[in-house]
């Protein structure tokens, strides 16, 4: 009898342990199930990683996969690697390079592409860079620090317009800012990059990217480098316009 309870216990206690490990919002995959899974979604962010993991690049990971739930064309997944016993999952994260020597690896599948890009943390490993890179390279919106999903459809919308249209759209987002309490500042940036875009062309957005991009690689304080982030965050929206349609079926 003694013995029945303490097998009763290991076989409650472990899907228990197992559930507190997996991370919120993130599924996930293993050899079996990882094809089948990702060929469902346009876009799949996956960490291969130890299989228990933890620290300050998990739990960025971790945030990320939380805000994104909700984001149906986009899968977060986690592959854990054993190395015990059978050792899970290793040829599969060996596959894609991915090893014990450079855990975590994250990389980005996309549909329609043979290869899967790999997330470069040479700006760091943080959610903010984590969303920037889904960004870049899918188009799915995913909100950056500093962006209003609001102004992110007018500017979507200013960038798909004729001119004569795009002065309509500036004045809706003046009119946006104007009832703004909060990131008015936010608001500010979008207004001034529809204006500078009328008065000097597309090609503004580029030259003014490469311009924050400069002044970021120089030494400025953390308050400065915050601003500049932002507003390259908010430029990103202005670039990605034609990737990121979705986001402006909705009426403004």
């Amino acid at each position: 009898m003694r013995r029945y309870l303490l097998l009763l216990n290991i076989v409650l206690i472990i899907p228990l342990a197992y559930q507190a490990t997996t991370t919120t919002g993130s599924v996930e995959l293993d050899e079996f199930s990882f094809d089948k899974i990702t060929k469902k979604f346009e876009a799949s962010l996956i960490k291969f990683d130890v299989a228990f993991p933890y620290g300050d690049k998990h739990e960025a990971f971790v945030a990320l996969a939380k805000d994104a739930k909700d984001v149906d064309d986009l899968l977060i997944a986690e592959v854990g690697v054993k190395d015990y016993g059978e050792k899970d999952n290793e040829a599969l994260a060996k596959k894609y390079g991915a090893s014990k020597d450079n855990f975590p690896v994250v990389k980005l599948f996309v549909k329609g592409k043979s290869e899967p890009i790999p997330f470069d943390d040479a700006k760091g490993f943080n959610s903010d860079e984590l969303r920037r890179f889904v960004r870049e390279n899918t188009g799915i919106y995913l909100s950056l620090p500093g962006c209003v999903k609001d102004l992110d459809k007018l500017a979507i919308q200013f960038m798909k317009s004729k001119k004569d249209d795009r002065k309509k759209v500036l004045k809706k987002a003046e009119d946006y800012v104007k009832n703004m309490d909060k990131e008015s500042s936010s608001g500010k940036i979008y207004k001034t990059i529809m204006e500078k875009i009328l008065e000097k062309g597309d090609e503004f957005v580029q030259f003014e990217n490469e311009r924050v991009k400069k002044l970021l690689s120089e030494k400025v304080s953390n308050e400065k480098k915050k601003q500049l982030g932002v507003r390259i965050n908010i430029l990103q929206t202005f670039q990605l316009f034609d990737k990121q349609s979705k986001l402006v079926k909705e009426d403004l």
